[in-house]
């Protein structure tokens, strides 16, 4: 598939410039017409999982700093080593790759490793799972087994299944929950809500009452 420059560039700054004003006015239209948006116990889990997480990041960069947190002797001062790891993975694959060429290590990508699991938080294991069964299926299974399928209509799927799950969220928002009309009620609509992610039980321990959580003094 071989899209025009000149149509891709206008289609990118056209498609920017609406998102501009549309991500605003669907904003404000939910906080303005959601009952209890962005409470942990919001009825249909409107809780802002993202506006939650970059508050946390204001609270450590900006209140607290980086120095109270990460400086030598500091509780995330381990977080340093990061660095070294990050440096020496990629060539820890490339010597996987040239030392074992049948192994698969050519396939890993240090920077997808480490920059798919900067998602947690707002991103759950559940997340993970969906994006790795569907990427399984296209991107090996199919790919291997019907390479012209794959080859003219893969990427255009995926095209088609990110727009049909915005339209249907658009759909199914302003028609049955801005109406108060419950969804139905069947096992592949409620076994989410039986995970560990979804119940917030995924933890090792919880801050009692009173209790700090970090030093006693910064």
């Amino acid at each position: 598939m071989k899209i025009p420059p000149r149509t891709m560039f206008w289609a990118q700054v056209v498609a920017t410039t609406l998102s501009c004003f549309v991500q605003i006015i669907v904003l404000n239209l939910a906080l303005g017409s959601i009952d209890n948006v962005c409470d942990p116990q919001q009825r249909d889990r409107f809780t802002c999982p993202g506006g939650r997480v970059f508050f946390s990041a204001s609270v450590i960069w900006g209140l607290i700093g980086p120095n109270r947190m990460f400086s030598p002797g500091r509780i995330y001062s381990g977080l340093f080593l990061f660095f070294i790891l990050g440096a020496a993975t990629p060539v820890a694959i490339q010597y996987g790759a040239r030392r074992w060429p049948r192994s698969g290590a050519q396939f890993l990508m240090a920077p997808l490793l480490f920059g798919g699991a900067a998602a947690i938080p707002p991103a759950t294991p559940l997340n993970y799972f969906s994006w790795g069964l569907v990427g399984f299926i296209f991107q090996y299974w199919i790919k291997n087994r019907h390479a012209a399928w794959w080859g003219r209509l893969n990427f255009l799927t995926s095209c088609g299944l990110d727009l049909g799950l915005a339209l249907a969220t658009l759909f199914i928002f302003f028609a049955f929950s801005m109406q108060g009309i419950e969804p139905p009620r069947w096992w592949g609509n409620d076994v989410v809500a039986t995970t560990m992610d979804v119940q917030g039980t995924a933890v090792e321990a919880r801050v009692a009452e009173g209790q700090r959580f970090g030093p006693d003094a910064w």
